[in-house]
């Protein structure tokens, strides 16, 4: 049994946003937000722990859906804390894909390529949203129910402290900065698709470290513990979506590195 638990998880990461809320001035108009999100996290989380007591489909309506709600929530809430984006980091951060992505070539490929191959780089950035749920509900069709509590403690705690570095490395996706600065990218179906859904659901800002590739990654790792055909598979889906994180330019490329590094190391943890 493991000794950190995703309920402490959460509790810890509200907390957290509420403290920074309400001592720091800049995040004011977070803190109705963080103080609502906190106390709705504690009455769920206690509502959870009575329905561990019910019967088995209770449990696992519980197990598989409120952490993937907190989950959710913590994302919207911690866009509340972008004030502006630091230009400075931004800068940083855009010369290490030039360096790295542009003079090399790999992101000019990427866009002269067969547009079938972009196609499918976006069709995995859009698994980001759905490969956590399928993960969680694999390893309860496997057998594995008493997995799910780590594996959710190594998720929330990769996608946790990726978001909570947002108050303080705020910066804009570069998508955002190349189409403001008239970058145009190949045409993609898909693409279209993902920006429909980021305009909708996204907070517009970028997250460093990826919280998309700490997520992918952190599943991944969950799910290999116990079914490591299965792990193979997530694994695989992973590495995708880190790719289409920084091809698509949703990301920075430090960005998904520094996510995929928060995810080994929440793994680690749990383990």
């Amino acid at each position: 049994m493991i000794g950190l638990r995703w309920e402490w998880v959460a509790i810890g990461y509200y907390a957290y946003l509420l403290v920074l809320a309400l001592a720091i001035k800049r995040f004011a108009r977070a803190r109705t937000a963080a103080f609502a999100g906190t106390i709705a996290v504690i009455v769920v989380i206690g509502a959870q722990s009575l329905a561990q007591l019910g019967p088995t489909i209770g449990r696992l309506t519980f197990s598989l859906l409120i952490p993937l709600v907190i989950l959710l929530v913590g994302y919207w809430l911690s866009g509340l804390f972008f004030v502006s984006p630091m230009r400075a980091v931004e800068r940083w951060l855009m010369a290490m894909d030039d360096r790295l992505l542009r003079r090399s070539g790999i992101l000019a490929a990427h866009d002269a390529g067969p547009r079938i191959v972009r196609e499918l780089f976006e069709t995995a950035y859009v698994l980001v949203y759905p490969v956590v749920p399928a993960a969680a509900l694999t390893l309860a069709i496997g057998g594995h129910l008493d997995a799910l509590p780590r594996f959710w403690v190594t998720v929330l705690l990769a996608e946790f402290v990726s978001y909570g570095m947002l108050p303080w490395l705020q910066t804009r996706p570069p998508r955002a900065i190349e189409s403001a600065a008239g970058v145009m990218h190949p045409p993609s179906a898909v693409r279209q698709f993902n920006a429909a859904i980021l305009s909708r659901g996204s907070i517009q800002v970028n997250t460093v470290p990826s919280g998309h590739a700490a997520g992918a990654v952190a599943t991944a790792l969950a799910v290999a513990d116990v079914m490591p055909v299965a792990g193979i598979v997530f694994a695989f889906l992973a590495a995708a979506i880190v790719a289409a994180t920084v091809l698509g330019r949703y990301h920075y490329l430090v960005d998904s590195l520094l996510g995929a590094l928060v995810a080994v190391s929440a793994w680690l943890i749990c383990r």
